[in-house]
């Protein structure tokens, strides 16, 4: 346990050296482009009390820190056995480095915004399903005491934005999803087919997100990309080398092997652009070189609010069931089985005041 404040690594160090020159430093490029400064790996992917978790008792725990550690050390080498030569890799080498791109997907920054965006496009739904009305009973009651109009106002249009209320990220949270989906996703992971692409003089870029999700060009937007609608993972390895993990087509009953492909420049853009856009805040590359040109770099801030199709038109002031008469709103909420009405969540269920929840000015 610890309550000093700890540097911690979101892009494992031994995984940097590889973009890095011999003084082991790399150019770390602010999006949407802005030229950047040339730091060492050891500092590059730094974020203070990342992982750093609250224990019941109050205090800091950097335990998964730690327990992040031992998974890095046995992907560090297999992927010096890859990068050394040797492939394919199998057995336990296989499954280290399988469990290392898992984990580094799963701990990155913007898996646990996209969380913390899905928490508050709950609560939007939640409170904008209700109306405006049983949103000033849940504060009156929660509070004992009686909201203004004027309060009532700022609080409805801050949980029912568009994007939901801003919430602050919470470690706990994360980490917990993390736990839960770490050993499947791994397991699917090594499962896959993997290509190596092999590159002699063309660079290869990563990121502050540097296991890519990518997906055909007609992928509907609105459906988000997910581990298991993927169509595939890439995983820059160094500046010389990328991996591309593919899941096997079940329906085909086809088995490819894992091989090895020559990289060309028109492959070394693609990867590089896919590379960009998977990125969160920046990206990482040799110091000397320049492997961005040609390459279309995103806005930071393009994905911290997706939309979610089919919400807005549920938000109502009124609230959702307004038109629908008393008796019937009872006999649908007795039509179920007691074990459905359970499992669902009211605006009686939402705590309040919303933990995490960073309230609008006016009412601070």
């Amino acid at each position: 346990m610890t309550n000093r404040i700890r540097r911690q690594h979101t892009v494992s160090r031994f995984y940097l050296n590889g973009f890095s020159d011999d003084a082991g430093r790399v150019r770390r490029v602010a999006l949407p482009g802005s030229s950047g400064p040339v730091l060492s790996t050891g500092d590059a992917s730094v974020i203070k009390d990342f992982y750093t978790v609250t224990l019941p008792d109050g205090s800091l725990s950097d335990f998964f820190e730690r327990a992040f550690s031992k998974i890095e050390g046995s992907a560090a080498e297999a992927l010096k056995l890859i990068l050394s030569g040797v492939w394919p890799i199998y057995g336990e080498r296989r499954k280290s480095f399988s469990t290392w791109v898992a984990l580094q997907y799963l701990r990155a920054e913007q898996v646990r915004q996209s969380q913390t965006n899905h928490n508050a496009q709950f609560i939007r739904l939640i409170v904008g399903v209700s109306g405006k009305e049983a949103l000033r009973s849940h504060i009156q009651k929660a509070e004992c005491r009686d909201v203004s109009d004027e309060e009532l106002d700022i609080e409805w249009r801050d949980l029912t934005k568009p994007g939901g209320p801003d919430m602050a990220a919470d470690a706990n949270d994360h980490i917990q999803l993390l736990g839960d989906l770490l050993p499947g996703t791994s397991a699917y992971i090594n499962d896959c087919q993997w290509t190596l692409f092999k590159f002699m003089r063309r660079s290869i870029i990563t990121s502050d997100h540097p296991v890519s999700l990518v997906v055909a060009p007609d992928y509907p937007a609105w459906r988000g990309v997910g581990i298991f609608t993927a169509d595939l993972f890439l995983v820059p390895l160094n500046r010389r080398h990328a991996l591309i993990i593919r899941p096997k087509n079940l329906r085909e009953n086809v088995q490819i092997p894992d091989f090895t492909v020559e990289g060309t420049t028109a492959i070394a853009r693609s990867i590089n652009q896919e590379t960009a856009l998977g990125a969160r805040k920046c990206i990482y590359h040799h110091p000397e070189e320049f492997p961005l040109e040609g390459i279309r770099l995103p806005h930071p801030l393009a994905r911290d609010h997706p939309p979610v199709p089919g919400i807005d038109a549920l938000v109502s002031e009124r609230g959702l069931f307004s038109g629908i008469p008393e008796a019937s709103l009872q006999a649908m909420s007795q039509a179920g089985p007691p074990g459905d009405r359970k499992s669902g969540m009211t605006l009686d269920d939402l705590a309040w005041p919303i933990p995490g929840r960073r309230r609008p000015a006016a009412d601070k």
